[in-house]
């Protein structure tokens, strides 16, 4: 996962869509027939994992309804079942668990895929169950039903006031939503229906709705990407108003459609689509309208499943990291927020205290002057700073000498005011700086793990409560390990716990370290299994480059174009006497300009 992600980065597309969902059931339906549901886990309200035992072998099937990204794959770790179980996952357990699945279907062409469970009752016959899921973005649901479409539960029930449409509680009929019943582009005429659906649309329809919206609306399981496709084959036509459109173009793309589905079922591999060194999209034939944008990979020697997995997982978990640190992230918000409004407060009575020296030559002047000034409401005397003349303020109510006293007590209290303020200034600044540090740190974990560290570490701070840390089993800390040219190791912190240990436990004295300048970031680190790490061992400029785009990629400024690094030997790195976790200090070091992508490099990850 992690050596797919550090070559690709971000995923920006995912094309699952009706054809991929197809593929993916020809694929399940061929490993999970005739295998046993030994396990059940239920982690949240969204999401199940299915531990299928089949022979020997072991599978983890993820499936998730989660409104912002639905997707089903097969994983590697199932990880811990809670010690609560959720009703629906008690439910499953109840009725499927230790199940036989007979088969495994996609209803037409839609997102929505089938599994046949044969079972025990509570009496001891065999009965039929069907799990159904329903992978259609805000749409989508894992349902239980009976053999007679009944319904058990499902994870996400749905009444009358949530949807006007279909209601999704157990003792209703199961059935496909009406406005979704779309057109099977496998079972139909596909030039007269297209025909027939463009001539259904009133004038007005026609002036908003483009070509590809039609396909997409109106026929199961078809994408938007996909869309594009068959306009594409179809003469790279582009994609106008349906106003602008007549017979001959609907009779192209009606020709064009039937010869891509043709590819859907003809094609045995699957394409990924890389755009400026990321994964942009991926498909179950080859998409022709991407050729000029995007490099393609093909992969025949693969299951899509197993593809899939490797992406969606890493997709997974930063929507899970994301949920996890929601309330730690609000947390920093909150105090940077109240932290500026204070320093705009305090600067505003700095600027204020800038008359303190005026306070004391008015102080000056009147003890200087006291014998010639009478009594009143002020006092005309000779600035002897400048040579001019200047009224002073007086209280009348006192003397000359009582108005010169109070204002040397005010420019006293001006300037203990203003030290105070520039202290204040100077903590809520460092403090700022210090959460403003862990958002970026959140932004660079990849794991719950990571999140529980920063999250401990709040929490020894004195910014959250106990009951708000996670207490974890004791394991590895979580640092990012690299093999570059099989000989060097790089390890990456990403956040202060991390850093802290990279440099202080993992470097040794002639190890090279790197660290974005003046910035947040990790700390970055170098050792080699060929140089003897009591010499000071030399590494090749490539190196060098990689390893300071690392720390360039893994800093405040990942944006830039170009960021500058500092690096220097491990043993010219100090830790301040009273500094915080992460925290160093160097006076000895070079400095490079790194570009933040490592996508030409060629890295082993051995952990993430």
């Amino acid at each position: 996962m992690c050596s797919l992600l550090c070559e690709y980065g971000e995923i920006y597309k995912m094309a699952f869509d009706g054809f991929c969902i197809k593929r993916i059931v020809k694929e399940y339906n061929d490993i999970f027939t005739d295998s046993r549901i030994s396990k059940i886990i239920q982690n949240n309200n969204f999401d199940i994992i299915l531990v299928i035992k089949k022979g020997k072998d072991t599978y983890n099937l993820f499936v998730s309804a989660n409104p912002s990204m639905s997707y089903t794959y097969l994983i590697s770790d199932k990880g811990e079942a809670p010690k609560n179980a959720l009703n629906f996952c008690m439910l499953l357990r109840k009725y499927i668990a230790n199940g036989k699945i007979l088969s495994v279907t996609q209803k037409n062409n839609e997102r929505i895929i089938v599994f046949e469970i044969e079972h025990l009752d509570e009496m001891g016959d065999l009965s039929i169950k069907k799990l159904i899921f329903e992978l259609m973005g805000k749409h989508s649901n894992i349902i239980l039903t009976d053999e007679n479409d009944i319904i058990l539960d499902s994870i996400k029930r749905v009444n009358e006031l949530t949807s006007s449409l279909r209601e999704v509680l157990p003792k209703k009929e199961y059935f496909f939503p009406s406005d979704l019943k779309k057109i099977n582009p496998y079972e139909t005429d596909l030039k007269n229906e297209i025909v027939n659906i463009f001539d259904s649309y009133s004038e007005e329809e026609k002036s908003k709705l483009s070509l590809s919206s039609l396909l997409v609306n109106s026929f199961e399981g078809v994408s938007k990407n996909f869309a594009k496709e068959v306009l594409f084959r179809a003469g790279k036509i582009q994609d106008t108003k349906l106003v602008n459109t007549d017979n001959d173009i609907l009779g192209k793309v009606s020709d064009s459609f039937e010869e891509t589905l043709k590819l859907t079922l003809e094609d045995k591999c699957f394409y990924e689509y890389i755009k400026d060194g990321k994964l942009f999209d991926y498909s179950t034939f080859r998409y022709e309208y991407l050729n000029d944008e995007c490099e393609c990979k093909e992969h025949s020697d693969m299951m899509l499943s197993e593809f899939l997995s490797v992406f969606y997982s890493a997709k997974h978990d930063q929507n899970v990291i994301l949920q996890k640190s929601n309330d730690i992230v609000s947390l920093l918000n909150s105090h940077i927020s109240k932290n500026k409004k204070k320093i705009a407060e305090w600067e505003k009575e700095l600027f204020e205290c800038e008359n303190k020296e005026t306070l004391k030559k008015y102080g000056e002047l009147l003890k200087a002057y006291s014998h010639s000034i009478q009594r009143g409401k002020s006092a005309n005397v000779l600035d002897y700073y400048t040579g001019e003349n200047i009224d002073i303020p007086l209280d009348e109510n006192k003397t000359v000498i009582e108005n010169s006293n109070k204002y040397f007590n005010d420019y006293s209290k001006a300037k203990r005011r203003e030290n105070k303020i520039k202290e204040l200034l100077d903590q809520t600044d460092k403090e700022t700086k210090y959460l403003e540090d862990l958002l970026l740190y959140i932004s660079l974990s990849e794991n719950t793990s990571d999140i529980n560290q920063i999250r401990q570490e709040l929490y020894n701070k004195g910014y959250i409560k106990k009951n708000a840390v996670i207490k974890e089993k004791k394991k590895s800390i979580g640092i990012k390990h690299y093999i570059y040219d099989n000989n060097y190791h790089i390890y990456v912190g990403k956040n202060n716990i991390q850093n802290e240990e990279v440099t202080f436990k993992v470097a040794t004295g002639n190890d090279w370290w790197f660290h974005a300048k003046g910035i947040a970031g990790s700390h970055v680190i170098v050792k080699s299994d060929k140089d003897n790490s009591a010499n000071e061992w030399d590494m090749p400029d490539e190196l060098f480059e990689l390893c300071g785009a690392l720390a360039a990629i893994n800093s405040s400024h990942s944006g830039l174009s170009k960021v500058e690094i500092d690096y220097t030997r491990k043993k010219h790195i100090k830790k301040p006497a009273e500094g915080e976790k992460g925290m160093v200090i160097y006076h000895t070091y070079y400095s490079l300009v790194a570009v933040p992508d490592i996508s030409r490099f060629s890295l082993t990850s051995v952990n993430s």
